[in-house]
C-alpha cells in the first residue's frame, strides 16, 4: 500500500499533469486511477520476475525526490518551521494573575546566588534548592506546575514574603490562625489557618479575596553575624556553625567561620547557596556611610622606605648598600613610627 501511495504521488507530480494546465476534478480522477492501475501492474510483474525487486518502482522513487521543489511548496516550509518554533515558547494564559517570568525564583523562594532556596514551608514534590537560570518561560511553567512553585505575580519584583505567617494587616491570634482587621470589607471568610498553605493557594486566596503579603525587599546581608541565617552556632564552640537539617546546598554541614573576614563570608554565602541575617534598615545606612567614609583613608601602620604600610617596620642593619640586609623591629618600638591615618593631604 506505502509503494501504491508513493507511485500515486509521484505520477500527480509528474510531467503529464503539470503540463496539461488545469483539468477538471473528474479528468484527474481518471487520469490518476488509470496511472495507479498500471504502475501496480508493472510493479507486480518486475517484482516477480526479478525476486522481489522492481526497477519501476525504484525510477519512480528517484523521481519523486528529483522533483522535490515541485512537490513542496517553500513558503509552507517556512510557515511550519516557524509554527514548531512558536509551540516551544507558547504557554497557557494564567487567569489568575500577570506573572513576572523575568523573576530569578518562584514566589516565596529566596535567592542565593544563582541558586533558589525553597521557603520552610514548602511541601511540594522538588528538590528545595535549584537553579532556573537559563529556563524558557514555557520551561517555567512546566516547573511551577510540576513543583507547586508559581512565579511571582508582576506587582512584586522579587515576590512576596511568605515568611510571616500572616498577611498585610492581619494578626496572628495565638493559635496559629490569622485575623483580618476589624474594618476589612471582603466577601471571603475573615480568619485562616494559612500555616497549612503552600504559596499557590496563599496567591489564589489573596487574589480572590483581597489582601496579600508583604512585597520581598533586598535584603543588606550582615556579615558580622557568626553564622548564617537559620543555621546554629555551638555554645560551646563559638563560631562553630551547624546547618539546618533541610539544608540541600552544596557545602557540608558545618563550618567555623570564626577566622573570615565579611568579605570571605560574602564569597562562603555565595558558593554554599546561604544567607546571613539581613541588616536593618539603620545598621545598613550606618554601614554603607561608615564605607564611604573610609574610602580614600590611609589605613594604619608603619610606612615602609616604599611609602606603603607595614605591618611591622624594617629598617636596615648596617648601612645603605645595593642589597641592604634587613631587621625586624617590635611592634612596641614600631608604634612610635606610626603615621596617623586620615586623608592624604597634598
Amino acid at each position: 500500500m506505502a509503494s501504491v501511495l508513493c507511485l500515486l504521488m509521484s505520477l500527480v507530480g509528474g510531467s503529464s499533469l503539470i503540463l496539461r494546465g488545469e483539468p477538471s476534478g473528474r479528468e484527474v480522477g481518471r487520469e490518476v486511477g488509470s496511472n495507479v492501475r498500471d504502475a501496480a501492474l508493472q510493479t507486480g510483474i518486475e517484482v516477480g520476475e526479478y525476486g522481489g525487486k522492481s526497477e519501476f518502482q525504484s525510477s519512480y522513487a528517484d523521481s519523486l525526490a528529483s522533483e522535490e521543489l515541485v512537490l513542496m511548496n517553500p513558503a509552507v516550509s517556512q510557515v511550519i518551521r516557524q509554527a514548531n518554533g512558536l509551540a516551544g515558547s507558547l504557554m497557557e494564559r494564567d487567569l489568575l494573575c500577570k506573572r513576572r517570568w523575568k523573576a530569578k525564583c518562584p514566589d516565596g523562594w529566596s535567592a542565593m546566588g544563582d541558586q533558589c532556596a525553597a521557603p520552610a514551608s514548602y511541601g511540594g514534590a522538588c528538590r528545595t534548592m535549584q537553579s532556573f537560570v537559563g529556563k524558557s518561560v514555557a520551561e517555567k511553567q512546566q516547573l511551577a506546575e510540576e513543583c507547586e512553585a508559581p512565579w511571582p505575580c508582576d506587582d512584586c519584583a522579587d515576590g512576596r514574603d511568605y515568611s510571616q505567617l500572616c498577611p498585610e494587616g492581619w494578626s496572628d491570634d495565638g493559635r496559629g490562625f490569622c485575623k483580618a482587621p476589624v474594618d476589612f470589607q471582603t466577601k471571603c471568610a475573615t480568619t485562616y489557618d494559612f500555616a497549612r498553605m503552600d504559596v499557590a493557594e496563599k496567591e489564589e486566596l489573596a487574589e480572590t479575596c483581597g489582601f496579600n503579603w508583604k512585597c520581598n525587599v533586598a535584603c543588606e546581608q550582615d556579615y558580622g553575624a557568626s553564622c548564617p541565617d537559620t543555621w546554629e552556632e555551638v555554645p560551646l564552640n563559638p563560631g562553630l556553625c551547624l546547618a539546618p537539617v533541610k539544608y540541600s546546598g552544596t557545602c557540608g554541614f558545618s563550618v567555623n567561620t570564626t577566622r573570615m573576614t565579611n568579605k570571605q563570608k560574602g564569597a562562603f554565602a555565595k558558593k554554599c547557596a546561604v544567607l546571613f541575617p539581613c541588616l536593618g534598615a539603620a545598621a545598613a545606612a550606618a554601614a554603607a556611610a561608615a564605607a564611604e567614609r573610609s574610602e580614600g583613608m590611609m589605613p594604619d601602620g608603619p610606612v615602609g622606605p616604599n611609602g606603603r604600610i607595614l605591618s611591622v617596620l624594617r629598617v636596615p642593619a648596617t648601612a645603605p648598600s645595593e642589597e641592604t640586609s634587613m631587621v625586624t623591629v617590635p611592634r612596641d618600638i614600631a608604634k612610635m613610627f606610626l603615621v596617623p591615618s586620615g586623608p592624604l593631604l597634598a
